[in-house]
C-alpha cells in the first residue's frame, strides 16, 4: 500500500535495476500486489502524473516478463502543504489508483492542529485521507486521542511494518500495538525504499499480527482493505 519502488521517481529505487531487485524481494516475501506511491513533495513535484504513468507503463512490462502475476498500481505519497487541496483538485497529485483514497503525509514534528487541518481539507475535497506511517508522528504518540479524532473525521490509518515489529524503539512499538489492539489501524505497509535498509518485506509482520490479533484482522489490514482502495470501494 505504500512503497517507493517506481524507478527514478524519488528517494526510493534510483533506476530500473534497483526497482526490479525490490520487486523480486517482495515476490519472494509473498507479495503479489504493489501500490507504487512516489513522493509528492519538494523537488519531486516536478515529476508530473503523466510522467509517472509513462514510467509505470515501461516498468509494468519489465515486471510482467519476470512476474506475470504481479499487480502494480500507481498513486502518490502526498506531503501536506497549504496548497495541496488546490493541487489535488487540479490533477497535479495522484490519488491511489485514481480512487477517492489519498495517502497523506505530514512532517514528523507536525502539530496536532496541522494534522487535523490537513485531514479536514482532504475530506472537503471529497477524498478519504489515509495517514501515511502514523507511527512516525510525535503528535499521534503524545496525544492519545488524536487517532480517535482523525478516525471520527473519516480518515484511515497506515502503520509501517518495521515500527510494528519494534525496529524504531519502545514508544513507537507501543503506539502501534495500542492501535492494533483497538483495531484502529487499517493498513500495514512496508514503505519500502531499497532492498537493504527499508526493504519491501511484510511476511514476518503479517505472521506476528496474525498470531497476536487473529486471522480476520490480519487479512483485513494486509489485504482486504487494500483491495477496497484499489477498487475504490467503501470499507
Amino acid at each position: 500500500m505504500h512503497t517507493h519502488i517506481l524507478p527514478a521517481a524519488d528517494d526510493g529505487a534510483q533506476n530500473m535495476a534497483d526497482a526490479m531487485r525490490m520487486v523480486r524481494l517482495a515476490w519472494k516475501n509473498g507479495t503479489r500486489t504493489i501500490m507504487l506511491t512516489p513522493h509528492y513533495r519538494g523537488a519531486y513535484k516536478t515529476n508530473t502524473p503523466q510522467w509517472h504513468r509513462e514510467n509505470l507503463d515501461i516498468f509494468r512490462r519489465m515486471v510482467a516478463d519476470e512476474f506475470p502475476d504481479m499487480e502494480l498500481y500507481l498513486g502518490s505519497e502526498a506531503h501536506y502543504e497549504i496548497d495541496l487541496p488546490d493541487r489535488v483538485m487540479a490533477g497535479d497529485v495522484m490519488t491511489l489508483n485514481e480512487s477517492r483514497y489519498i495517502l497523506l503525509e505530514f512532517s514528523s514534528i507536525s502539530l496536532k492542529s496541522r494534522i487535523i487541518a490537513g485531514v479536514s481539507e482532504m475530506i472537503s475535497c471529497g477524498l478519504v485521507p489515509i495517514i501515511a506511517h502514523a507511527d512516525r508522528y510525535e503528535a499521534f504518540r503524545a496525544t492519545e486521542n488524536l487517532a480517535d479524532e482523525v478516525l471520527e473525521m473519516g480518515a484511515l490509518i497506515q502503520l509501517n511494518a518495521d515500527s510494528v515489529m519494534g525496529k524504531h524503539g519502545a514508544q513507537v512499538h507501543a503506539f502501534c500495538h495500542r492501535l492494533l489492539q483497538e483495531e484502529k489501524a487499517h493498513f500495514i505497509a512496508s514503505d519500502a525504499h531499497d532492498v537493504e535498509h527499508r526493504p519491501p518485506q511484510l511476511r514476518d509482520c503479517f505472521l506476528s499480527v496474525h498470531k497476536k490479533y487473529g486471522q480476520e484482522y490480519a487479512a483485513q489490514i494486509f489485504c482486504t482493505n487494500a483491495r477496497a482502495v484499489i477498487e475504490n470501494r467503501r470499507m
